[in-house]
């Protein structure tokens, strides 16, 4: 019978390593990394290329690219292509980050040797006709007017200029008239640059039950690709112009909210000192134990939610909170963040918290190895965030080994509030 009433037994995480893919060169260089594993014949296949929201300077083209992709394609034009994936209960997933773009498929292993021809076509021989493209167009100005509309996308805007400068492409965000913008022949360029001439530095991403026919297959239509290996495919690593210390203040009449944003410029990823300070940022806001919860949410009562995160890229780093709340508690919310930081340096943790940290930390490490599927995709995150193979096991060394002093002492070097940025949205009380 089943037992209940009775708790079962806590124990604390045993050592947790993140298996690695194995590496097959393609015939015409592509590396295919596999990572076969699973007890259901599914699996999943990513085409990572380099070039992101960066390489495009902001442009909306990049995220534009494959959502337009998958209306048609040479072989299967307009809505035969989506068919042919609805019908083989195939799933077409796109991702686009600051360097790299990227575009996966999950389907089931008997039905791949139809689906991944289907698939190379799409990537390779899209229409990008003016129907599809205007269809897009349309979609995403009608989003971008809406958000435009709102406080978090003006307070969003003004923090990112502020923080990266204004002419960073990581600063730009959509409006309807960039959008608009887009002409087919931005979207053949970027296509032909994404996928044509950035295929030197291009990888391939393969889980779940693996076959031997599986990877041949793939061989036999990625390795026949043609590759220009004269092309430039490294990242294009522009710095930060940040504007710091700043405020700024975006009156917005008749907002019953103030969305609030209190950001500091900090240390990149490839830092040694950015692991820690992760954990410093998590214990700060990153989880719903958090302090800035437990303050502002639980005993203020200011919000119902607060978060704050590390923002790293290879041209640097930006620690972020987040969070709305009534126009009247505005600037005591915002006095109420820097508390929470001056508190992180003074290293203040119980045992408890320090323990509830360590949990919430590992258990994060933890579910990033259930699947076969989510393994791959914390390769294809090193891949994306320049992190190398072995930031996963520094994670576990640093998250096993970190106390009080550290965490204060990191917070203390590397979230200086002399260089805080705050912007506030909102309405004036």
């Amino acid at each position: 019978m089943l037992d209940r009433i009775t708790p079962p037994e806590v124990r604390p995480f045993g050592h947790l390593s993140l298996p690695p893919m194995k590496r097959i060169v393609l015939d015409n260089g592509i590396i295919l990394n596999v990572y076969d594993h699973s007890f259901q014949d599914v699996s999943e296949l990513m085409l990572l290329t380099p070039g992101g929201m960066v390489e495009a300077m902001g442009s909306p083209v990049a995220s534009m690219l494959v959502p337009v992709m998958l209306d048609g394609s040479r072989m299967y034009p307009g809505s035969a292509l989506s068919d042919v994936f609805d019908f083989n209960g195939a799933k077409i997933s796109p991702s686009v980050s600051d360097h790299f773009t990227g575009v996966s498929i999950r389907m089931l292993n008997s039905h791949w040797e139809k689906l991944l021809p289907v698939y190379a076509d799409m990537i390779f021989s899209p229409e990008l006709d003016s129907h599809a493209v205007d269809t897009c167009r349309h979609r995403m100005a009608q989003s971008a007017a809406i958000a435009m509309q709102r406080v978090e996308y003006k307070a969003q805007k003004t923090v990112r200029e502020l923080a990266y400068g204004a002419d960073h492409p990581k600063a730009v965000m959509d409006t309807p008239q960039s959008v608009e913008a887009v002409s087919i022949e931005d979207f053949l360029r970027w296509h032909d640059c994404i996928f044509s001439r950035n295929l030197s530095g291009a990888e391939l991403f393969l889980s779940g039950r693996v076959t031997p026919p599986m990877i041949d297959g793939i061989n036999r239509i990625f390795g026949s690709v043609a590759v220009d290996t004269d092309s430039d495919t490294s990242p294009h690593i522009l710095p930060f112009d940040t504007v710091a210390p700043s405020f700024r203040f975006i009156e917005s009449p008749g907002a019953l909210q103030s969305a609030i944003r209190f950001a500091i410029p900090s240390i990149p990823r490839t830092h040694p000192d950015y692991i820690m300070l992760r954990c410093a940022v998590v214990a700060l806001g990153g989880y719903f134990g958090s302090r800035l919860m437990s303050n502002i949410r639980e005993d203020k009562g200011y919000t119902y939610g607060i978060q704050a995160g590390l923002l790293g890229s290879p041209e640097g780093t930006v620690m972020l909170v987040q969070t709305s709340a009534d126009n009247a508690y505005a600037e005591a919310v915002v006095d109420e963040i820097r508390a929470e930081i001056k508190r992180l340096y003074s290293g203040d943790f119980t045992d408890e918290e320090m323990e509830r940290l360590r949990q919430y930390l590992m258990s994060t490490l933890a579910q990033h190895l259930d699947t076969a599927f989510s393994i791959s995709a914390c390769h294809v995150t090193e891949r994306n965030s320049f992190t190398g193979p072995e930031y996963f096991a520094r994670q576990v060394d640093v998250i096993s080994s970190m106390t009080p002093d550290a965490l204060c002492n990191v917070a203390r070097r590397h979230l200086p509030l002399d260089k805080e940025i705050v912007v506030i949205a909102g309405s004036k009380v």
